[in-house]
């Protein structure tokens, strides 16, 4: 787990709690799902949203937002 956490730009701590609340969540909940979302290089932000959750979205043109937005289940 350190090292995927490591690839992946991730502390340790925080992706241990994300397995320890999915593993006890009930049967109720959804199994975690990992997506890599890749975005083209881009030099300069059009839009830039921040969720309640405290995520900040960026992206250049209003599809790729709502690409985004939809892969992040908004």
């Amino acid at each position: 787990m350190d090292q995927f956490a490591r690839r992946q730009g991730l502390k340790q701590t925080t992706l241990a709690k994300w397995v320890y609340l999915a593993d006890h969540a009930g049967r109720r909940a959804a199994r975690v799902q990992f997506a890599e979302v890749k975005l083209p290089a881009v030099s300069r932000w059009a839009f830039e949203l921040t969720l309640p959750n405290g995520w900040v979205v960026r992206a250049a043109d209003a599809t790729a937002l709502a690409a985004l937005l939809n892969v992040a289940g908004r």
